[in-house]
């Protein structure tokens, strides 16, 4: 099993000063940037900072209490309902973030399942939130759903949650879920999909992985971040209604802390709407996604197939990697090289793109990794990551 303990990485770039879905600002030095999440550049659209000042000049900057007292808003069930009829549940549950929002639903899930069985590369929140909730954890192979069988076999499939990525960050695939609910020995079982990857790219509108699958299930439970692709702030736990409601009391991530600020749950309504009338982003996302894998592919770096707007790039050795990095910061290009646990190497290039790069910028990119990028044997590598 891979190593999936925190490393401590080295920043590429100092903090910024001004960031855009494209470019960012340090040391007064404008950066050409293809690097975090905010995959349809939402995080800056007029309309959703506006949304987010209307709702502090109401409210101000925190609820200052639990929702459960006196930190409820209107926002805050609005923005639950919006997000469950948009993922295709009865039910959701917000939290102040995506690392919270899997803690959540593992502790509503533990008082049932006291076995977590998890993709061997699932993301390290999957596998905080299992312990954390008292589970004990066990692996299947990774994207294996013969073996997670086998394992739900061994286990006494009873008493077991199935925990994975909908898109995994290191490998640019999705997660055989189909399979997974095969796998899962009867109508009492359940999958905890974490789709912080897929929320926004895969699916009708952005809806996600299980939406691209085309699964709707009793068994389902998803969990993502509200940061990444939706460029906002919060997570969400959705599920049946009444599994939802009984988070809701139960889950001390839920009970006993304050909620994401009433601004920026109304900056993820106001993106949520935008998200579902304006396709033509999601369409420019996609579009953009080709020409870069287009560009990595000309510079000599192997592209497998896919959607995932992010991916992994490196060198067969750490240095010729960092060195990549430094050569396009030099260029004023920004990509940073990343020790993220469980990556494809133990430093790669992660390149990301946004709906909001333009074809220009991307032809910088390209014709930068093309010039520095080594040719011979090895060869360098790519996926998506």
């Amino acid at each position: 099993m891979p190593d999936m303990k925190p490393h401590n990485s080295r920043p590429s770039a100092p903090p910024f000063d001004r960031v855009t879905p494209t470019v960012v600002s340090c040391e007064g030095r404008s950066l050409l940037t293809f690097a975090g999440c905010n995959y349809l550049g939402l995080a800056q659209d007029p309309r959703v900072l506006q949304a987010a000042h209307a709702a502090l000049d109401r409210y101000g900057l925190s609820t200052s209490a639990s929702r459960q007292t006196s930190g409820n808003t209107l926002e805050h069930d609005s923005l639950e309902r919006e997000l469950a009829s948009f993922l295709g549940f009865d039910g959701a549950l917000l939290t102040p973030d995506g690392y919270t929002a899997n803690l959540a639903a593992a502790q509503a899930l533990a008082p049932d399942h006291r076995v977590a069985l998890l993709d061997e590369r699932a993301h390290q929140s999957l596998r905080d939130a299992a312990r954390a909730a008292g589970m004990a954890i066990a692996t299947y192979a990774h994207l294996d759903a013969l073996d997670a069988a086998r394992m739900l076999g061994e286990l006494r499939a009873g008493g077991v949650v199935i925990m994975t990525d909908g898109v995994f960050a290191t490998d640019g695939v999705v997660a055989p879920i189909a399979e997974l609910l095969a796998a899962l020995p009867d109508q009492r079982g359940v999958l905890l999909v974490d789709d912080c990857h897929g929320f926004c790219v895969l699916g009708r509108e952005g809806r996600g992985t299980l939406d691209h699958l085309g699964l709707r299930d009793p068994r389902l439970r998803l969990t993502t971040t509200l940061a990444k692709g939706l460029g906002c702030s919060g997570g969400v736990v959705c599920g049946p209604a009444d599994w939802a409601q009984s988070a809701r009391r139960s889950s001390s991530a839920a009970v006993c802390t304050t909620p994401a600020p009433p601004s920026a749950v109304a900056a993820a309504r106001c993106a949520i709407a935008l998200l579902r009338d304006e396709p033509i982003r999601l369409d420019r996302l996609r579009r953009n996604t080709e020409l870069v894998r287009d560009a990595l592919s000309r510079a000599g770096f192997d592209q497998p197939q896919g959607q995932i707007p992010v991916f992994a790039v490196w060198l067969p050795r750490e240095d010729e990697t960092r060195a990549l990095a430094e050569a396009l910061l030099k260029r004023g290009i920004f990509v940073p090289a990343s020790e993220y646990p469980g990556g494809p190497a133990s430093v790669y290039l992660r390149i990301s793109v946004t709906a909001e790069h333009t074809p220009d910028q991307i032809r910088q990119l390209a014709t930068a990794l093309d010039e520095l990028a080594p040719r011979g044997e090895p060869a360098p590598q790519a996926r998506i990551a």
